[in-house]
C-alpha cells in the first residue's frame, strides 16, 4: 500500500489497531513492510510530535504505540468498573444460591454421616453442610422435630428441658 501525504490517518490508524490486536508496540519494519514510502520517517515524526503515538526503542530496535488520550484512559476505567460492579453482583447471586440448601441435602449429609447405629451428631452435619450455627438450627429445626428422634448428648444441638440433644437418628 502506497503512502499519500493525506494518509497520515491510514498509518495512524494501523498502528493503533495493530496495537489493539497485539497489545504490544508496533515494529518500525513492520510498519515499513505495510506502507512502502519515502516520506514515512517525516510522518511517523509528525504524528510524534503531534502527540499521537510514541517510539519506543528497546534493544536497539524502533517500535511505535499510540498515545492512549485521557479521554480514552477516563472511559476504559468506567468501562472496567462497569465490568467489576457486573462481576460482583453475578457473585453475589451464585454465593445466595449456593447457600440455598434444602431439607434434601440435611437428609443426604445425615446419610454420609450416621454410623452403624444411625446416629448421627448434629454438629457434623452442620459442618458437612458448611453452615453458621444460628441459621443451621433454625432452617432446619422443625425438619430435625418432625422426622428425627432427638438423643441427648453431643457437642451442639437443642436444648430442651434443660438437656442438650445434640445426636439425631432418623424416625421409621
Amino acid at each position: 500500500m502506497k503512502i499519500n501525504s493525506g494518509s497520515k490517518d491510514d498509518l495512524l490508524k494501523f498502528i493503533v489497531d495493530k496495537y489493539n490486536t497485539t497489545n504490544k508496540p508496533i515494529s518500525l519494519s513492520e510498519i515499513k513492510r505495510k506502507f512502502k514510502d519515502d516520506t514515512l520517517n517525516q510522518l511517523l515524526e509528525g504524528l510524534e510530535r503531534e502527540g499521537k503515538i510514541e517510539k519506543v526503542e528497546s534493544r536497539g530496535k524502533i517500535s511505535y504505540k499510540p498515545m492512549i488520550e485521557k479521554d480514552d484512559i477516563k472511559e476504559q476505567l468506567k468501562i472496567i468498573r462497569d465490568e467489576i460492579r457486573r462481576m460482583n453482583d453475578l457473585l453475589h447471586k451464585l454465593l445466595e444460591n449456593s447457600r440455598e440448601i434444602s431439607t434434601r441435602d440435611f437428609d443426604e449429609a445425615y446419610e454420609r454421616i450416621k454410623d452403624s447405629l444411625d446416629y448421627a451428631p448434629l454438629e457434623r452435619i452442620r459442618i458437612e453442610l458448611g453452615m453458621s450455627k444460628e441459621e443451621f438450627y433454625s432452617k432446619f429445626r422443625k425438619h430435625v422435630e418432625e422426622n428425627y428422634d432427638l438423643i441427648a448428648g453431643g457437642e451442639e444441638g437443642f436444648v430442651r428441658r434443660g438437656s442438650l440433644y445434640g445426636i439425631i437418628k432418623r424416625r421409621r
